[in-house]
């Protein structure tokens, strides 16, 4: 008798343990079981929910970073040093000119357009992303939303997340690579207007002679420039009236 009762005593201790046991199903999921008799409610939650904490992550984590002020900021630069064009010294004959740089980016056409081409195409992508991040901002709240109400099962909430996090990284990458695009095509223009201001200030310069050609501009090194050795508007109407003849 004795034997039979200890014997049923340890099969109820080993229900009542299996039934208080976490099940992990086969996605990586915990389901908690209620023990109650009444029927089985289940609980599914993402098995990285105790090491990612809440879902706030996704937005703070992978959208903290301020994409479109970046963006637009990333252009926002502070001016170069003063570019030095040195002719030859055998074909000089000592005298040093300059060109005023602030005078023939107001006043080259060739200035102007590629500066509103390139803004107007700055300008375009920076609406672009800021709608994107918006829209992207927008997901990552209904997700929360739909979590925290429990509407989302454990399948729908694992989706959700790896479908916000693929959406991110796109545009981040996205971003990256407009930056990229703007960056060459700045580049590029700059090239070009170095180009066509290096060979007119040799054309006018063939009048002159001068062993150096320096270009000054407001608030660089050079304080103080000789009116009587200036050749801006030379070399403006030079490039000017060279740009007429490629258009």
């Amino acid at each position: 008798m004795e034997e039979n009762f200890e014997e049923k005593n340890e099969e109820l201790k080993n229900e009542v343990v299996e039934n208080e046991a976490t099940v992990v199903d086969e996605k990586g999921f915990v389901v908690e079981h209620d023990t109650m008799d009444s029927p089985q409610k289940e609980e599914v939650k993402p098995a990285c929910e105790n090491k990612c904490g809440r879902v706030h992550w996704i937005v703070e984590g992978l959208l903290a970073a301020a994409v479109i002020a970046l963006f637009i900021l990333h252009f926002a630069g502070g001016k170069k040093p003063a570019a030095v064009v040195q002719k030859p010294a055998e074909k000089g004959n000592g005298e040093v000119v300059y060109i005023n740089i602030d005078s023939i980016n107001a006043n080259y056409e060739l200035v102007k357009i590629l500066t509103d081409s390139i803004d107007a195409e700055k300008q375009k992508q920076a609406v672009v992303f800021q709608n994107r991040q918006k829209a992207l901002e927008q997901k990552a709240s209904n997700f929360e939303k739909n979590y925290s109400s429990g509407s989302l099962n454990a399948q729908q909430a694992q989706y959700a997340q790896q479908s916000l996090q693929e959406e991110s990284l796109r545009l981040q990458n996205d971003y990256s690579q407009a930056v990229e695009s703007l960056e060459a095509r700045y580049q590029a223009a700059l090239s070009q207007i170095a180009d066509s201001l290096m060979a007119a200030a040799d054309r006018v310069n063939a009048s002159y002679n001068a062993s150096y050609i320096f270009t000054y501009q407001t608030g660089g090194q050079l304080l103080y420039a000789d009116p009587a050795h200036d050749i801006t508007q030379e070399v403006l109407d030079e490039l000017n009236k060279s740009f007429k003849k490629k258009k």
